[in-house]
């Protein structure tokens, strides 16, 4: 068991997924807890990342479950090289996800309230277990979901279509300027992520602490099937099928995802909020204090709105 989730009040406990892969998961659970949060973290992150979250979620009467996606954490590598960000498919986090919604969140939600709550990457996926599982949810918090990425100078038409080609050609291979985790090159001058520098150095400590944390940058696959992801997403069709209520929080600095297609997938959300902290880096849950102390206060709103 990792120290820092048992130091935390956290279980540890493992699925096994249809293909096989082992699945790290751990829970949290609080005297007199009023309901349930699945917890589904953003690309590279584990569970330790988000112990933090896990004690305001506490603080606020939650027991929380939270999960290592396939390939990240301690759940099983697709490649060789478990520093490559690698799936095969999409499909693959949304199996996950059912799986752990299914045996492990709804039977610790035990008949209470069941709550959604995903960063970036595990906000996208989130969406799409809304959109499929959503009557099983009473309400979830999109943080910086990616609905979009951020490639820089290049149109995202662009971007799609070198990956739809560098998919065929090297599909194991990591995306340019990427690679394994180097701890050398995490400095936090300059970084997309946070402008907070303790809870930038406590997730490079982590990392420091346990090595088998480490998770370097994407491969040709995983942005490919990416990109196939997003456009579902993004299609006003499917958006208009998420009905259960949704608060996304938007990073108005963000460079990693796209805010702007944030705003554009919540028009065709029939039940969804969207609220714009034009201070924040990418990673809202781990910014400075004054930009967290904002987000609880907008989560709290959202959630009290349920008992009105």
């Amino acid at each position: 068991m990792s120290e820092p989730i048992q130091q935390a009040g956290g279980s540890v406990g493992w699925l096994t997924a249809s293909d096989g892969a082992r699945l790290r998961y751990a829970t949290f659970r609080r005297e007199g807890a009023h309901g349930c949060f699945l917890v589904l973290p953003g690309f590279t992150e584990f569970i330790e990342k988000y112990l933090e979250t896990v004690g305001d979620l506490a603080a606020r009467g939650y027991d929380c479950v939270v999960l290592d996606w396939r390939g990240q954490g301690k759940s099983d590598p697709r490649l060789a090289d478990r520093h490559k960000g690698h799936v095969l498919d999409f499909g693959h986090f949304q199996q996950d996800a059912r799986q752990l919604l299914d045996e492990i969140a709804l039977p610790l939600a035990a008949g209470r309230p069941l709550y959604g709550l995903g960063h970036s990457m595990g906000g996208h996926n989130l969406l799409r277990l809304l959109h499929n599982r959503g009557g099983d949810f009473r309400r979830a918090v999109a943080v910086a979901p990616m609905i979009d990425i951020w490639s820089g100078f290049l149109p995202p038409a662009i971007s799609r279509t070198i990956a739809c080609a560098m998919v065929l050609l090297a599909p194991d291979s990591y995306v340019p300027n990427t690679g394994p985790y180097d701890p050398a090159k995490k400095r936090f001058e300059g970084n997309p992520l946070t402008g907070d520098r303790d809870r930038f150095e406590r997730t490079k400590q982590f990392i420091l602490d346990d090595p088998e944390l480490a998770l370097g940058g994407p491969t040709w696959r995983w942005l490919d099937s990416a990109f196939d992801s997003m456009t579902l997403l993004r299609r006003p069709a499917y958006a208009a099928g998420i009905a259960t209520p949704v608060l996304i929080a938007s990073a108005g600095r963000d460079r990693i995802v796209r805010s702007a297609a944030q705003h554009d997938l919540a028009r065709h959300m029939p039940a969804c909020r969207i609220v714009d902290f034009p201070e924040a880096e990418h990673e809202i849950l781990l910014e400075r204090d004054a930009i967290r102390l904002e987000f609880w206060r907008t989560f709290d709103s959202f959630m009290v709105e349920e008992q009105e």
